[in-house]
C-alpha cells in the first residue's frame, strides 16, 4: 500500500495527513511543484517511508502524468493526495482508471486538513 501526494500550493495540509499513513507504516511519495531546499525536506520527511522529490515548475505537470502512467500500469497507489481541484479535474480526466483513488486535501482556516473524496468531506 502507498500514497502518492501531489503538492502544488501548500504541503502543510498533506504532510499533516501523510504523516498518518507514515506511522501506520504506509509509503508516502510528494511530488513538490518548485525547488525545495534540503533543510525544508529533512523537515517534511522525518518518517521512513515517507520521500519528497521537488521538480521544477516548467516540468511539474510532465513528470506527474508519468508517475501517474506508471501507477496506473505497474501498481495502483492506495491513494492519491491532491491539493487543489484542478489538478483533481486533471487527473480524473487522464487517468480515469484512477478516479477512486483520488482525495482533495484542503487546509482549514485553523491550518488543520479538511479531507474531501468525491466531492465530500470525510475524517483525515
Amino acid at each position: 500500500m502507498w500514497v502518492l501526494s501531489l503538492v502544488e500550493k501548500g504541503w502543510a495540509g498533506a504532510r499533516q495527513v501523510s504523516i498518518r499513513f507514515a506511522e501506520s507504516g504506509t509509503a508516502v511519495e510528494h511530488l513538490i511543484r518548485g525547488w525545495v531546499p534540503r533543510d525544508v525536506r529533512a523537515m517534511m520527511t522525518p518518517y521512513p517511508g515517507m520521500r519528497t522529490c521537488g521538480i521544477p515548475s516548467q516540468w511539474y505537470r510532465a513528470a506527474v502524468w508519468l508517475r501517474l502512467f506508471a501507477a496506473q500500469c505497474a501498481h495502483r497507489p492506495s491513494l492519491i493526495l491532491v491539493d487543489n481541484e484542478r489538478t483533481l479535474r486533471w487527473i480524473e480526466r487522464w487517468f480515469p482508471a484512477l478516479r477512486k483513488s483520488v482525495v482533495l486535501v484542503l487546509e482549514a482556516p485553523d491550518g488543520s486538513p479538511q479531507v474531501f473524496r468525491a466531492g465530500h468531506a470525510v475524517e483525515a
